[in-house]
């Protein structure tokens, strides 16, 4: 009996509706937060305003406050009409594609990442990473393949972000700007600061902010965010040469910045191999992506993936080799091209293939 194939690729109408949202969300001079909302002119003490009622992630409903009334001319108000229906469209785009089999995350970290995206972040040069990237992902590469299982939101911040905060904004601040409590997480020991925040409770939402370093879980400050963040190896290899992309919600398409997708691949290589025994969970979550991301890119751009292990640092090498030997497990005989990709960078000397009749003949004259 055949094994089950490891991913399926979207049809060709869905990814161009894929492409579609992608470029309709470009149109937007803000991700409005929460639902779409309806324009609603309200009055108080006699007086009229407008407003912009929409339901935020927790679930309340609350007003957008835009203006009074006499202060908003008919031209405005075509414009945030505007604003509202180009939002409706990307909400019912995104709810097509989820039936369509595509990665679409949960309100709450959607409220995260637009708050962010709308701040400039990703501008400035956040960049997202951690399961919600490998979920954009596959997205980009047109494949359906099995979903990831997280919350968890992870920002890499590999130099000093091009953005300036008001006096008394924190990274803190700004995350409790979405509605939603979230306060940080006691560091370890207790006297050290954290780079992770969360939310109370129950709640499984979290944050990490994450900067270069030679060792994991080292913390840093972040001087312009206010905040403190934790240290991954190779951090920066993973994000250079990074790619814009989207998000889908339930109520939003946001622009993003994620990693290049062999990038991505091969700092899983890496990492799978650099975790601790305990965390045997995250290897074998970094193999499997590893694994998919290989399948596909072999499949579409051969040879992408040797050209990102070329460009992994020579210290993280025997590392990801070691990846790659345990990723070609995850792969049987109906992957001939990912397995031969892995193969070649688990070698410490490059094995270069014969060529057959290179001598060219002379021209004559």
């Amino acid at each position: 009996m055949p094994s089950p194939a490891i991913h399926r690729r979207h049809d060709p109408a869905s990814q161009v509706r894929y492409q579609g949202a992608k470029r309709l969300a470009s149109n937007q001079e803000t991700v409005l937060t929460g639902t779409p909302g309806t324009l609603k002119k309200r009055t108080q003490s006699g007086k009229q305003y407008w407003v912009r009622e929409y339901i935020r992630a927790d679930g309340k409903k609350t007003d957008q406050y835009i203006g009074a009334a006499s202060s908003i001319d008919e031209e405005e108000i075509r414009r945030i009409e505007s604003q509202i229906e180009l939002a409706r469209s990307l909400a019912s785009a995104s709810s097509s594609l989820r039936l369509f089999g595509y990665q679409r995350i949960d309100r709450k970290p959607a409220a995260v990442i637009e708050m962010l995206a709308n701040k400039g972040g990703f501008q400035a040069g956040l960049t997202l990473v951690g399961s919600h990237a490998y979920g954009v992902l596959l997205n980009e590469l047109g494949i359906i393949a099995p979903g990831y299982k997280t919350e968890d939101i992870d920002l890499a911040r590999t130099r000093p972000l091009a953005m300036a905060l008001s006096n008394g904004v924190t990274f803190e601040t700004l995350l409790r700007e979405t509605g939603l409590q979230f306060a940080p997480i006691p560091g370890l020991p207790a006297h050290q600061a954290s780079g992770s925040f969360k939310l109370p409770g129950a709640a499984t939402l979290a944050v990490d902010l994450l900067v270069p370093g030679g060792e994991t879980g080292k913390v840093l400050a972040v001087r312009e965010l206010g905040a403190y963040a934790q240290t991954i190896p190779w951090l920066d290899y993973l994000v250079d040469d990074a790619l814009q992309s989207i998000v889908l919600s339930p109520n939003q398409v946001i622009p993003v910045r994620v990693p290049s997708p062999e990038r991505f691949l091969v700092h899983k290589l890496f990492s799978s191999q650099s975790r601790r025994k305990v965390d045997r969970d995250k290897t074998r979550k970094d193999l499997q992506q590893a694994a998919i991301l290989a399948v596909a890119l072999e499949e579409e751009t051969p040879g992408k993936i040797q050209e990102a292990f070329d460009r992994l640092p020579d210290a993280a090498r025997p590392a990801a080799r070691k990846g790659a030997i345990a990723t070609i497990k995850l792969l049987d005989e109906n992957y001939p091209e990912a397995k031969m990709a892995l193969e070649a960078i688990s070698r410490k000397k490059r094995i270069w293939p014969q060529r057959v009749n290179s001598r060219t003949p002379s021209t004559p004259r």
